[in-house]
């Protein structure tokens, strides 16, 4: 049911613990019917108030978009709720100690930072988040969901060690994804660089991959070529989503290159996928050629994470 004006005006500064927040609606999103809060007492013209932070909520509906352009905290026992349909965008920064649940979208505007020991719980999907600002406050991602005998994360195909992907996955489209074949051409234009990728080090099917275990078993040993080669339906480059960049030796992370993507990748929706710090997870060498695409926004979140994949999944 709709609320007044006045009510929201003072219901969501208060719920809020909001500090001096300017929030303003979302017109085109929602014509009349976002909410509007100004940082003075609705009916003071003063407009050099502020409120103090209580122990309360906010909810975000379909009905009442939220635009919040200045900072803001969510106290240690309360909560903000996206409810699905509703659009909160922060222009400000959220100092979070409470819980952000997102079901609906989360826009994050550039400047914008949500910090703080509180969580971001993703509902149901990263894409309902549009992250261009920066988030350092833990996330908490969906449970794993299977379908069709691949598992997803919040909309994050995932295949590593544990998760696999079928035979016949990636057949029909024989090649990387357009998405991440235009992150590479936009990087090598941006760069001047010349990053090419290699055929072989693109999209590789099933029998593509069992054939080069079993070359790196009868060359290296079953133990060492675990390290470093996926087991059949365990590879990345099944999904279409991973592309080795230029070559794939140890010394090219040393390149003025590959300095370059690992610094950059993130911008392009790509993250270096086995990190040199965490070996003990991923269960992989450093590859400092290897890149995962997830979409600007994704990608973002986990970069500023500082998180490998496993990790920012919360999956083994």
């Amino acid at each position: 049911m709709k609320k007044s004006m006045a009510l929201i005006c003072a219901a969501v500064i208060t719920l809020a613990g909001c500090s001096e927040a300017d929030v303003t609606p979302n017109s085109e999103q929602s014509g009349n019917d976002s909410q509007f809060i100004t940082p003075t007492d609705p009916g003071d013209n003063t407009g050099d108030k502020s409120s103090e932070p209580t122990d309360e909520n906010i909810t975000v509906s379909a009905d009442e978009p939220l635009v919040i352009n200045d900072d803001i905290t969510c106290k240690e026992g309360n909560e903000i709720r996206i409810e699905k349909g509703g659009t909160l965008t922060l222009g400000g920064d959220l100092d979070l100690s409470g819980d952000l649940y997102v079901e609906g979208k989360l826009i994050i505007e550039e400047d914008a930072t949500i910090s703080g020991p509180g969580i971001l719980h993703v509902v149901n999907s990263f894409d309902d988040i549009d992250c261009k600002g920066t988030v350092t406050a833990k996330i908490d991602a969906p449970e794993p969901v299977e379908v069709d005998g691949v598992t997803y994360v919040g909309g994050v195909l995932l295949v590593n060690k544990e998760y696999s992907l079928p035979r016949e996955f990636g057949t029909d489209i024989g090649d990387i994804r357009p998405e991440l074949k235009q992150a590479i051409e936009q990087m090598r234009a941006d760069t001047g660089f010349g990053m090419t990728l290699r055929a072989s080090s693109g999209y590789r099917s099933y029998a593509t991959q069992e054939w080069w275990f079993n070359y790196y078993c009868e060359t290296d040993g079953y133990e060492n070529a675990i390290t470093y080669s996926a087991l059949p339906g365990h590879s990345e480059h099944q999904s279409g989503y991973a592309a080795d960049i230029t070559r794939t030796e140890l010394d090219y992370a040393d390149t003025e290159e590959g300095k370059w993507l690992a610094a950059n990748c993130y911008k392009y929706g790509c993250i270096i996928r086995y990190p040199a710090d965490k070996v003990d997870i991923t269960g992989y060498i450093y590859e400092p050629w290897h890149i995962r695409y997830l979409g600007k926004s994704t990608a973002k979140l986990v970069h500023d994470s500082g998180l490998c994949l496993e990790e920012f999944l919360e999956v083994d």
